[in-house]
């Protein structure tokens, strides 16, 4: 059982990097949830990436991860604010950044994923480590064009 709508959340330590400049105070990536970050990407790139492979799975960009209360929250000491979110919503707000979708209200960060693999065939686990190589196989166009 996930503890969100999908399994594996990715972004980039390029995007967290791009949010805090503009932050009053900066925040970590836990603040997110994301569980692949990635770097030497330009900020917000994996909001294109359709099709991923990390070691020998792919992964498939299924939408556009949107933002719940969580990110506002300190977690270190459980501290509710209105940051990043509110940062977030001056420029990756689904009016701005998805206009002809439904979800015109929502803040995004990150894009949700599904490995189209197996992670245990044939009795062998196939595993990520921190250093695996990201390849993007498939880009979107637009974050207009990503899955909502």
């Amino acid at each position: 059982m996930f503890a969100d709508a999908f399994p594996i959340l990715i972004a980039s330590q390029g995007s967290l990097d791009a949010l805090n400049k503009i932050l009053k105070e900066p925040v970590q990536m836990n603040r997110f949830r994301a569980n692949i970050i990635v770097d030497g990407c330009h900020p917000y790139s994996e909001d294109l990436w359709k099709t991923v492979k990390i070691n020998l799975l792919t992964f498939i960009g299924v939408r556009l991860r949107d933002c719940c209360k969580v990110p506002n929250v300190d977690q270190e000491n459980a501290t509710p604010g209105i940051e990043p979110n509110e940062t977030l919503r001056t420029f990756r707000f689904g009016e701005v950044l998805r206009p002809s979708h439904k979800n015109k209200r929502q803040v995004f960060f990150g894009q949700n994923l599904v490995c189209k693999e197996s992670l245990s065939a044939n009795g062998k686990e196939r595993i990520i480590k921190v250093g695996d190589p990201v390849y993007v196989l498939h880009s979107f166009s637009s974050p207009d064009e990503a899955p909502a």
